[in-house]
């Protein structure tokens, strides 16, 4: 039977490394306090003082102990548990993150570069033998630079393409040290396929699972041993990529960055809630606040859209399963914030059925450059330019003086957030 890893001379091959600061958050809180990371009983929460409260990271020690992950809730911590809390200090993680990207970049050239999150970036080291070494001593040498430059613990997962590298990390190097594993082709059987659980997959979470399970694949040698032509009927594109995912074959390439069409691209914000909301006035608040914040970044960026859309994602799964739902409509091209206000509540009260929700966002779409007034039939064009006049005032005040200086009254309502997260650093303390 001829496979896709038959003739590996026409795959890409090239030494890719994934690295990871394991438990990231928590290990900066444990340096801060003297304490070993991997010895701490540490876990870093957002808001602590509300029973919302979320956990952001947690020490191994920590996820080992009482299997407390990012995501859980202060109100499923027991006060008996032997964990210290602390609160995040985004603006030291963030000057932490360029400083161990500084030493990953000395292993390679900034087209090789890509960081993927705040924890987690990918190099390409395939010409930088000659300087450094072997793949296992460019690691090593990585991550001793960063644990004597920041105490931080590193785990590198290595690979002959940005999967396997990824796959290397998430499901070896974390495990256990030396923090280090290497996968290749010739380790599809016998690693990429014994993955334990399906969504230990990169790129396969709980829902898509369930509609791979529908089609009775249970595995990564379930997906890899699937009719692709069936996988493409089911699942378009992405059906083909779960295929040769499967065989731990991936194209993409470090130095090829995609650059999104505007038409493509998206300006969101999104909010995980305190509490239930179960009031639609304190959603539309929310809501409203959201849309006023992507309506500033429009306007600061000089562009404008046509497709709005917003997220309510429930506390609880709804009887179909559902965790939430994303409507969305098509306007005339805007960046004004009353326009985006008008259409998210328009939106919601035609497609809220009266859900507790904990997440909720918007987005726009379609996006195109603000190089012109759009009239309308039901306002004047007067009208219109000073609405953008004051709009823009709004803005420099905003930006000379801070968000709290100017708001709109809706924020001062029980359900607004808007004045309690402003000068927060990705939604957290700084």
């Amino acid at each position: 039977m001829k496979t896709p890893l038959d003739d590996l001379s026409r795959l890409p091959s090239h030494d890719v490394m994934c690295i990871d600061c394991k438990s990231f958050y928590a290990s900066v809180e444990a340096i801060r306090r003297g304490e070993y990371p991997l010895a701490a009983k540490i876990a870093v929460m957002s808001n602590e003082e509300s029973q919302g409260g979320l956990i952001l990271a947690a020490s191994p020690l920590t996820k080992k102990n009482y299997g407390i992950k990012l995501g859980t809730r202060r109100f499923q911590i027991n006060d008996d548990m032997d964990i210290e809390m602390v609160e995040p200090h985004m603006s030291d993680y963030i000057v932490k993150n360029y400083g161990i990207n500084r030493i990953f970049r000395q292993f390679t050239d900034d087209a090789h570069w890509y960081p993927y999150s705040i924890d987690e970036s990918f190099i390409d080291v395939t010409h930088s033998h000659k300087l450094f070494g072997s793949n296992e001593e460019i690691a090593a040498a990585i991550q001793d630079r960063v644990f004597d430059q920041f105490g931080i613990i590193t785990t590198v997962g290595m690979g002959e393409n940005p999967l396997l590298a990824k796959l290397a990390l998430d499901n070896a190097a974390k495990k256990q040290a030396p923090w280090r594993a290497s996968w290749g082709y010739k380790d599809v059987p016998d690693k990429v396929w014994k993955i334990q659980n399906i969504t230990d997959f990169w790129g396969i979470g709980s829902h898509l699972a369930e509609r791979l399970c529908a089609l009775h694949i249970n595995s990564i040698a379930d997906l890899a041993q699937a009719n692709r032509g069936e996988l493409h009927d089911q699942f378009g594109v992405l059906g083909d990529q779960l295929y040769f995912h499967a065989w731990g074959i991936d194209y993409s390439d470090l130095a090829r960055r995609y650059l999104p069409r505007n038409q493509n691209k998206g300006y969101s914000n999104n909010q995980v809630l305190m509490r239930d909301y179960i009031y639609p006035d304190e959603i539309e608040t929310v809501l409203s606040e959201i849309a006023d914040q992507v309506a500033t970044r429009l306007r600061n960026h000089h562009v404008q859209g046509e497709v709005v859309g917003i997220f309510l994602g429930f506390a609880e799964p709804d009887s179909t399963g559902r965790n939430g739902y994303t409507p969305q409509m098509k306007i005339d091209p805007t960046n004004r914030t009353d326009d985006l206000i008008q259409t998210v509540r328009y939106l919601f009260q035609n497609t809220w059925h009266g859900e507790a929700l904990r997440n909720v966002g918007v987005r726009v779409n379609r996006i195109s450059n603000a190089q012109y007034l759009q009239t309308s039939l039901f306002h004047s064009p007067i009208q219109q330019e000073a609405d953008i006049k004051l709009e823009r005032a709004i803005d420099n005040i905003r930006t000379r003086y801070g968000y709290k200086s100017l708001v709109r009254g809706f924020s001062k309502t029980k359900g607004g957030t808007a004045i309690k997260r402003a000068g927060l650093v990705g939604g957290h303390q700084g």
